[in-house]
């Protein structure tokens, strides 16, 4: 077979047409170690071997190129032999193989929530309509993933056709509906959204006084809303006279309705004079939080609830004093200075309360290190006025120890079944008493940052083992990333049944 028709495109059947000098000799060396002139026949003979070495150099380069395109084709071979591979593989893969609920569920997963104000889109579920036919029939086909449906997302081209088609494919799914009336196009879709509105189960809205006249003066109920996180601004608000106030029948029947998170820029009562607010089903909600609240509200509003309770108030709040029985289940204070922590506990009563967080913004901690006010007289007082049965207190307040043995040795706290102190209240007097004085005995879980109250490894251990197995938990904080108790003594702990948690920042 001739070298031009070889059909192994090798070179162990293609060799090369002459046989190469590799490895040529210089026929006078010493002349490239000297500045000598060489002769006339000297000249010949070297530009003779000059010759034939180019020759060779020649040979090589058309070797190379041929050995070059034999690498390409059997490179080429090599790709259709993986692409065919490939193809097959995937009919034989688990992920073809996965029923639709299964591989939609997978989907959903990949659509995490991303925040009260950020909902997966249009644009989140598009990766997954390109990787194949099946995918993509079975994404724009599950009404699950097309429920999330976010007016805000920034450079949203043709909102309302987006709006339309979130609202086509998820048929009958509940929805997650994000809003804000300040967004562009939000005159267009919200009538697409009112229509809808038998089912939304949560909402997250951002409105003006004038927004909430329009929409809850409109007709559309809400029978299935579970959720709803309002804010309403100022914006306007002078504009509004109290005039202008009408029934509004849209969230007069929300039974469903659980959690509710209210921001509120302006008093509430202002604002019920001058737009139709909703009549909130308060004494029905598990869980409200009222952010940025008034003082003046919160006398009309605890009363009304029963639900866990979260306190934001207003910037720094002024003193006040008022006179108000709650159902609230849980209070939890928030971005707050000691005296509105003081002044709230001082005007408040609750005979059902089981949780108790006092938990301010660091921001705010000069306010809890300079006042002078006996915060610790104020919760006991509290806590008997109200009578109650606390079965979870968490407290980020700087207490004396002292002080805080007392608050843990009153009756409405001796059914106590979790507790997490900060390092501002802990103290190794308070780990002591935990040991001799059986404080709280029926404590499951405790909570604790030891580093700056000078605590031991010994002292910690030695807490534990006396309240196990009743105390079964606990969660202590790492410093930079450090852990307090070493690894022999962790293991030590859970072998005898104590469950150990360590967290913390860098």
């Amino acid at each position: 077979m001739g070298q031009n028709t070889c059909e192994h495109l090798c070179s162990e059947h293609c060799g090369p047409a002459k046989k190469l000098e590799l490895n040529p000799r210089s026929p006078y060396p010493e002349l490239l170690l000297s500045n000598a002139i060489p002769s006339d026949l000297q000249a010949q003979e070297i530009k003779k071997t000059i010759r034939g070495v180019d020759e060779d150099i020649g040979a090589l380069n058309a070797e190379i190129k041929r050995l070059q395109r034999s690498m390409d084709a059997l490179i080429a071979q090599r790709t259709d032999l993986e692409r065919f591979a490939h193809d097959h593989r995937g009919v034989v893969s688990v992920v073809r193989c996965l029923p639709r609920d299964i591989l939609v569920e997978i989907f959903g997963h990949c659509l995490r929530d991303c925040g009260p104000w950020s909902r997966p889109g249009p644009s989140d579920v598009k990766p997954l309509l390109l990787v194949s036919r099946r995918w993509h029939s079975t994404a724009s086909t599950s009404p699950g993933l097309w429920r999330y449906i976010d007016g805000t997302k920034p450079k949203m081209q043709s909102p309302t056709k987006y709006v339309s088609m979130q609202l086509e494919r998820s048929a009958d799914a509940p929805l997650s509906i994000t809003f804000r009336t300040s967004t562009d196009g939000a005159a267009q879709t919200l009538p697409l959204l009112l229509d809808a509105s038998p089912r939304w189960e949560e909402a997250h809205l951002s409105l003006t006084p004038a927004d909430v006249r329009d929409l809850f003066a409109s007709t559309h109920a809400f029978p299935a809303l579970k959720k709803l996180n309002i804010a309403i601004s100022r914006d306007g608000m002078a504009d509004i006279h109290p005039s202008e106030a009408a029934p509004g029948p849209a969230f007069e029947s929300i039974p469903a309705l659980e959690e509710l998170t209210l921001w509120m820029d302006s008093r509430f009562v202002d604002l019920a004079q001058r737009v139709a607010l909703p009549r909130f089903p308060w004494s029905r909600l598990r869980r409200c939080e009222l952010r940025r609240v008034h003082i003046e509200d919160l006398p009309r509003i605890l009363p009304l609830l029963s639900a866990d309770t979260r306190v934001y108030p207003m910037d720094i709040a002024p003193r006040f004093t008022f006179s108000v029985k709650s159902r609230i289940r849980a209070l939890e204070f928030g971005h707050c200075t000691r005296e509105f922590v003081a002044d709230l506990l001082n005007s408040l009563s609750t005979p059902s309360l089981k949780k108790l967080s006092i938990i301010p913004d660091r921001h705010l901690s000069s306010h809890f290190e300079t006042l002078d006010e006996d915060l610790t007289s104020v919760i006991i007082l509290f806590l008997r006025r109200s009578a109650c049965a606390l079965t979870s207190l968490h407290l980020d307040v700087t207490i004396p120890g002292c002080d805080l043995i007392t608050i843990l040795g009153s009756l409405e706290v001796r059914g106590l079944l979790h507790l997490t102190i900060s390092e501002r209240a802990l103290s190794a007097e308070l780990v002591d008493a935990l040991i001799t004085h059986g404080l709280v005995p029926h404590l499951q879980s405790l909570d604790m940052d030891p580093w700056l109250c000078r605590l031991t490894e010994a002292t910690v251990v030695a807490m534990l083992e006396s309240r196990h197995p009743v105390l079964h938990t606990l969660r202590i904080r790492q410093h930079k990333m450090n852990s307090f108790l070493s690894q022999a003594t962790v293991n030590e702990l859970r072998e005898k049944g104590l469950e150990v948690l360590e967290y913390g920042f860098s």
